[in-house]
């Protein structure tokens, strides 16, 4: 297997949710130590990375620049205590900077667009409500901060004295970079690319009150036969071991993902569904949290196929329902 170059540590934070630890990469520079990405607000994360700085002779005062892959609490939540603490320069893409920066404000938009998609979705009102409690609640696994800095597609970072790219891969998070050094053939996936588990793109509302819903598994679907191209011999995930074969992993990521669009397309035939009612028949026993994370999976694979023009939609009474478009020869 590849070995990392000698500037690059893999730092293993532990956060409070499901998916387990985040992994942080740690950049040696002379005048100062990169992180890429810096886990949760949460206080056996940040005793983790003080450790693990310690270890290699810093303190989080020293660190000079900060590099968040996305804006989800498990990589960026300690952000903004870290950026006080040592004046680092945060870094990450433009999609990320309100969420960031003006996180209350920016939170209440997002709660106000999941809490009428779930409604739209069919779920129970009580379901609502239990789901807005429990998403506040990830308010505190992370504070605000403002980045000073934006990488954006075909940008080129200095890491180590060597120039990575940044690659822009909307799909589990409309703001998600990965960082890729060629000569290398070495790519920082974070959560794009995760060898055990398959990444979750989650419905994310528009840019703009007014403007059209992102489809994110459409994208997500996209940058990974993108990614599948390069020339990599070893990802680097945010969560969980090394990738290193990124094809191999692409291709059962995507048999996977058309799977589930065709089970869903046959749970149609016998008539029009809400999304809620999908993800009853795909996933009959879960928690409220996981039920609306199973809107998010069958909402994305319901608009890949209704992009493909297989399905098609209609609300009434302010539910949405879904069902199979004929074909063409019938």
């Amino acid at each position: 297997m590849p070995h990392l170059p000698d500037y690059l540590d893999v730092l293993t934070i532990p956060t409070p949710f499901p998916v387990g630890p985040v992994n942080v990469y740690l950049v040696k520079e002379d005048d100062g130590p990169t992180l890429i990405d810096v886990g949760p607000r949460f206080g056996p994360a940040q005793e983790a990375l003080r450790e693990a700085l310690a270890a290699r002779g810093y303190q989080l005062s020293d660190v000079k620049r900060v590099i968040l892959t996305h804006a989800h609490s498990d990589h960026c939540g300690l952000a903004g205590e870290l950026a006080t603490e040592s004046g680092a320069e945060v870094l990450t893409h433009p999609a990320n900077f309100l969420l960031l920066a003006d996180y209350a404000e920016e939170r209440e938009r997002w709660l106000a667009f999941y809490a009428a998609l779930m409604q739209e979705a069919g779920m129970p009102p009580e379901q609502i409500v239990q789901v807005d409690r429990l998403r506040r609640g990830m308010s505190n696994y992370i504070a605000p901060v403002r980045p000073t800095g934006a990488l954006t597609e075909g940008d080129t970072v200095r890491l180590g004295g060597e120039d990575w790219q940044v690659l822009h891969t909307p799909g589990h998070a409309g703001g998600l970079i990965c960082l890729y050094q060629p000569q290398r053939r070495l790519l920082i996936s974070s959560d794009h690319l995760l060898r055990d588990v398959s990444s979750n793109p989650l419905v994310e509302p528009p840019e703009r009150e007014g403007g059209e819903r992102p489809r994110r598994l459409a994208e997500y679907l996209n940058q990974l036969q993108r990614v599948a191209e390069l020339p990599v011999d070893l990802a680097l995930p945010g969560h969980g071991p090394s990738i290193p074969d990124v094809r191999e992993l692409v291709a059962r990521r995507l048999a996977f993902h058309e799977a589930r669009a065709r089970q869903i397309a046959e749970s149609l035939q016998d008539g029009a569904h809400t999304v809620y009612e999908l993800t009853l028949l795909l996933f009959p026993r879960l928690d409220s949290i996981n039920r609306f994370l199973a809107i998010s999976e069958v909402l994305g694979h319901l608009d890949v196929l209704e992009l493909r023009g297989e399905v098609a939609s209609a609300v009434e009474n302010g539910v949405r329902r879904w069902w199979v478009r004929p074909r063409p020869d019938r």
